[in-house]
């Protein structure tokens, strides 16, 4: 009979059979026991993920409801629709004005011509030029009339919106690092009339050195490590900028 493994549950030799993830070998009624207890932690494992699905739905949803980014976003979008609908009626009531504007001028001159007309019938005082005037003003009325009934000497321009970029009007962006380093925390004015580096608290003002023919800080010091946020700062030839850092 060839040797059997030790069990390593109940420690006889009796392991036959062996589990490849703890590589321990078990008897045939421990290693049902071993299954077991692998399977226990799997569904716990199971339970663990369906809680966090449920968490992750609960976040997702009321972060999209509750982004202020999102108010901003709407309010953005009425504020701007609302503009577009004042001049786009501002066009219009100019449109108007000027299509109508015409009609104006030839209903009030056709009704004082129509007074006059009237006027000189009742009294009989006109001779042979008042009915040729007459005429020929009647003759002007129909000429102004066809003219209005085509289409108006007026046209639309839109150049300039055609020109809008209105993916550059409003965008998203992940706000950098330095740039919430700085927000929190403002430059201080310093006595030499600089503004304090937010990193080192040094005066982050260049000036020119002319004995050292180098731009360098205010009160004589340089903000390290390399990379940080007054490196704009940092030790400069006359003639061009040095990769650099000057050590005083």
């Amino acid at each position: 009979m060839a040797n059997s493994n030790q069990c390593s549950t109940c420690q006889k030799p009796a392991g036959i059979i062996h589990c490849a993830g703890c590589d321990s070998y078990f008897c045939t009624k421990d290693f049902r026991g071993h299954r077991e207890i692998l399977y226990t932690e799997m569904e716990e494992l199971v339970e663990e993920c369906n809680k966090l699905q449920e968490n992750v739905n609960k976040a997702t949803k009321g972060t999209n409801i509750r982004n202020p980014l999102l108010k901003e976003i709407n309010a953005w979008e009425k504020i701007t629709i609302e503009k577009v609908q004042q001049t786009a009626e501002q066009a219009r009531q100019r449109a108007n004005q000027l299509m109508n504007s015409k009609s104006t001028i030839i209903t009030t001159e056709f009704i004082g011509f129509s007074d006059e007309l009237a006027g000189l019938k009742e009294t009989e005082n006109y001779v042979e030029h008042d009915l040729t005037r007459l005429k020929q003003k009647i003759d002007q009325f129909n000429i102004d009339l066809t003219q209005l009934s085509q289409a108006p000497r007026i046209e639309l321009n839109s150049e300039e919106s055609k020109k809008i970029k209105w993916d550059c009007i409003i965008y998203v962006q992940e706000k950098s690092e330095s740039a919430q380093t700085s927000k929190s925390l403002p430059q201080e004015q310093l006595l030499c009339g600089g503004r304090a580096c937010v990193r080192c608290g040094k005066c982050s003002d260049g000036h020119y050195d002319s004995n050292m023919n180098r731009y360098r800080h205010r009160d004589g010091s340089i903000c390290n490590p390399f990379g940080t946020a007054c490196d704009r700062y940092r030790l400069r030839t006359h003639d061009s900028v040095s990769a650099s850092v000057y050590t005083p």
